[in-house]
This record gives C-alpha cells, structure tokens and sequence, in this order.
C-alpha cells in the first residue's frame, strides 16, 4: 500500500474510488513527505477508561451507553507521542479485524450509542495507528489492535486493584498512593491516573495512562513523561485531568441503566 505524497493525493483518492492497486514497495508508507515525520516519536501512551465514570467525561452525557457485558477497564486507545493521522488514505476494514473481532468487542468496545464498535476502532486506527505502523510489530491494522490487546493482558489492572482491596463504590475513596500500592508492583512510575469531576464536585477516577516505549516495552525517557505530564495538567477539562495527590478520589461502579450518574 502506498500513502499519500501532498503533490500526489489525488492519486490515492482515485486508487480508493477505482480500486486500482498501486506497485510502490511497503517502504513507501514513510518515505513520503506526508509520514516522515511518524517515526520521529519514541513514546506511546496506552490508554485505558474506566467505564464506571466515563460517562461523567462526555459533554453530551446522554450518548453514553456501557454494554452489559462490559465489565472491567476498557482500552482507549495507544497513542504514539507527538503525532497524530499520519496517513488518512491507508484503509482499514471490518475483515480486517474479523479475527480479533470477539476479543476487541469485550476488551475495546465504543460506549457511545453514536459510535459502532468498528467506528471507534478505525478513528483510532486513523488517528493513531497509521503513526504506530511504522514500527513492524504494528506494521498494519490487525497487528496494530493485535497489539494493543496484548497490552491488556499484560497489564490486569483489574486484578490488581481487587486484590489490592481497591474496589469500585459510591461511599468510599481512595488515595493516590492506595491506587500506587496496587499498581507500582507492575507498572512502576510509568503511569497518570486522571480524573472527572461529576455533578457533585466530587473526584472520580476515569483514565489510567501508562508509558510505553517505541519497542513495546514498559517506560518512556524522563523527559517525554514530564512533557505528558505538563500536558495533562495544561489541559485540565472535562475529559480529565491528574487525579489529586493532596486528596481522595473515588471509584465509581457501573451503572447500566443510569451510567451519566452512576453515584448521585
């Protein structure tokens, strides 16, 4: 597949509308002047939501839906530091998921009423995952969710918080450093919790971002997690922002049928 020179991308339009294949080399995907800057980044961020709060973070609460299946942290994305939508035209389509498919539904599904499961996938494969394919084991869509699911695994937060007697409640909160105890032995430093605030004013843990470096692997330099941070605290809205050190913050259930106010 090639991608998108800027002085040639009518070229790919039309490859999309008459199907004609083009004979560019795999390489061609970051040699035009469209990509070369995707693989400047050394850092992603593997972004899991908590669907218990994450209604709070939508500004048009009433989209929010939570499957019932769902019932444990769900994948929000892994995001390449430092670029974004590296190339539009590389598509993506439903069989090309069809395998992962059953897993991606309970592990990455879209809990909004206005967005399908495979139109969540291939916003995140646009935005994100075009910009992670220049490393070979994200080099296409199925190897890029591929994994991202991996990552899931590895990381079973779930797990760790129950067994660390962090469990989620309308009554009860907790510390920074109760939520450190659960996950430091795994992830080390190499996280942000993020919050919401609901209608209440009250603090509730919505996003765990964790550092990944370039070649999959846990952690990122200190400076690229400082910039993250800076980042995070610059933009503190209702789509989260660093959960409090100085004070608690809580951990609300799901709520199926009311999931906009799962505590009030």
């Amino acid at each position: 597949m090639a991608c998108c020179k800027s002085s040639f991308i009518w070229i790919c339009s039309t490859a999309l509308l008459t199907g004609w294949a083009l004979t560019q080399g795999p390489e061609a995907h970051w040699t035009t002047s469209e990509t070369i800057h995707s693989c400047n980044w050394t850092c992603m961020i593997f972004t899991v939501q908590w669907p218990g709060s994450f209604c709070l973070s939508l500004e048009h609460k009433n989209i929010c839906k939570i499957p019932e299946n769902i019932r444990n942290w769900t994948i929000h994305g892994l995001w390449p530091e430092h670029t974004q939508g590296c190339c539009s035209c590389w598509q993506i389509y439903h069989s090309h998921l069809q395998e992962l498919e059953p897993e991606l539904s309970q592990l990455w599904p879209s809990l909004v009423k206005t967005k399908t499961c495979f139109g969540f996938w291939r916003d995140e494969w646009f935005k994100h995952g075009t910009c992670a394919a220049c490393v070979e084991s994200m080099g296409s869509p199925a190897d890029y969710f591929r994994t991202s699911l991996k990552l899931r695994t590895l990381f079973d937060i779930d797990n760790a918080l129950t067994n660390a007697g962090i469990k989620p409640s309308c009554n009860i909160s907790y510390k920074h450093e109760d939520v450190h105890a659960a996950l430091g032995p795994f992830l080390g430093d190499n996280y942000v919790l993020q919050c919401v605030k609901d209608e209440k004013e009250r603090e509730a843990w919505v996003q765990l971002k964790i550092y990944i470096s370039k070649n999959i692997t846990l952690g990122c330099h200190k400076e690229e997690k400082e910039h993250i941070l800076k980042v995070a605290k610059a933009t503190n809205t209702s789509l989260g922002h660093p959960c409090p050190k100085n004070s608690t913050f809580f951990y609300f259930p799901i709520d199926y049928e009311h999931p906009k106010q799962p505590c009030i």
